[in-house]
C-alpha cells in the first residue's frame, strides 16, 4: 500500500479536491506512470471508482493519461498541478464577478428595498463561511474592532483574506484589537506577522472565537475544534446587530483587554 499523509490530504481539499481525488493524485506521485489497475490496488480503492476518480482528474488538468494500451495515468508535476488549479478557481471568480453584475440588477428589481429597523440573528455553518464573514466585517467596519481568537484559530486565518482586510482597515484609519492565548514562545512571530499594533496575550474568556465591530455587529462562535481544515462543516457562528447584545458584548471585550498585556511587553520578559 502506499502511504498518503492525511495532512497533506486535507491540505488539498482547499484546492477543490475530495479526499479520495486528493489520495489518487498523492498516490500517483509516489509511484509515476503506472496502469489503473495496478494504482487501485495499490491505494486499496475499487477499480471502476479509480477510473472515475483519474477521469476527474484529467478533467481538472493534473493528470494525463496514454493512448496505450493497456492505458497508462500519470500525475502532472506539483507545481504545473497547482498552477492550474489556482488559475481555474481565479478563472471561476472572474465569472462569478461577471455574471453578479446582471443577477443583482435582476434581483434588485423584484426585492423590497423598504429598510427595515429589526435586528438580524444568523447561523453561519463551515469555517471558510466564516472567515468569509469575518473579511466582510472588517471591509466594512468603521469602528473599533475586537479580535478575540484562540491561536490556532489566528493561525488559520492567515490562508484567508483576513489578513489584507485588517491591513486595509489599519490603512484606513481604523482600530483594532488583537487578543489570544498562548503559552508558546515560538508562536510569537506569527503573531506580529499580522502587524496589529494593538495586540495582547491574555487569558480568553472560553476556547472560541469572538470578533466585535462597536456599535455595529457582532460574530460569535462556541468551542472551536483543533484542526487545520479551513473547510471544517463543524464549525459555526451566530452573527447579530442586536444592540444589546453588541453592547454586552462590547463592555465584556474591555473587561478582558484590561486585564491583558501588552504584546511587547510580553515579549521582552521571555
Amino acid at each position: 500500500m502506499i502511504p498518503i499523509d492525511p495532512k497533506v490530504i486535507e491540505k488539498l481539499s482547499n484546492f477543490g479536491l475530495d479526499e479520495t481525488e486528493a489520495t489518487v493524485y498523492t498516490g500517483l506521485l509516489h509511484v509515476g506512470s503506472v496502469t489503473i489497475g495496478t494504482l487501485s490496488t495499490k491505494l486499496g480503492i475499487d477499480r471502476g471508482k479509480t477510473y472515475r476518480i483519474v477521469s476527474n482528474l484529467k478533467n481538472k488538468g493534473i493528470v494525463k493519461t496514454t493512448f496505450t494500451n493497456p492505458t497508462l495515468c500519470d500525475a502532472i508535476p506539483v507545481r504545473d498541478a497547482f498552477a492550474t488549479l489556482i488559475e481555474k478557481k481565479e478563472n471561476e471568480i472572474v465569472m462569478m464577478k461577471k455574471i453578479s453584475k446582471e443577477i443583482i440588477e435582476e434581483l434588485e428589481k423584484i426585492s423590497n428595498l423598504t429598510v427595515v429597523d429589526n435586528s438580524t440573528l444568523d447561523v453561519v455553518q463551515g469555517r471558510a463561511n466564516i472567515y468569509n464573514r469575518i473579511s466582510a466585517l472588517l471591509k466594512d467596519a468603521k469602528e473599533t474592532v475586537y479580535l478575540i481568537a484562540p491561536i490556532d484559530d489566528i493561525l488559520r486565518m492567515y490562508h484567508t483574506s483576513i489578513p489584507e482586510k485588517i491591513t486595509e482597515f489599519q490603512k484606513r484609519g481604523g482600530e483594532i484589537r488583537l487578543l489570544t492565548q498562548t503559552k508558546s514562545e515560538d508562536l510569537y512571530p506569527h503573531i506580529k506577522r499580522l502587524n496589529i499594533s494593538q495586540t495582547r496575550i491574555g487569558k480568553l474568556p472560553s476556547k472560541s472565537r469572538l470578533i466585535l465591530e462597536k456599535g455595529t455587529k457582532v460574530i460569535m462562535s462556541g468551542s472551536i475544534q483543533e484542526t487545520m481544515d479551513l473547510n471544517d462543516e463543524t464549525d459555526s457562528v451566530i452573527q447579530t446587530n442586536s444592540e444589546e447584545m453588541v453592547n454586552m458584548l462590547f463592555t465584556l471585550c474591555q473587561h478582558v483587554w484590561s486585564k491583558a498585556k501588552p504584546f511587547d511587553e510580553v515579549v521582552l520578559e521571555v
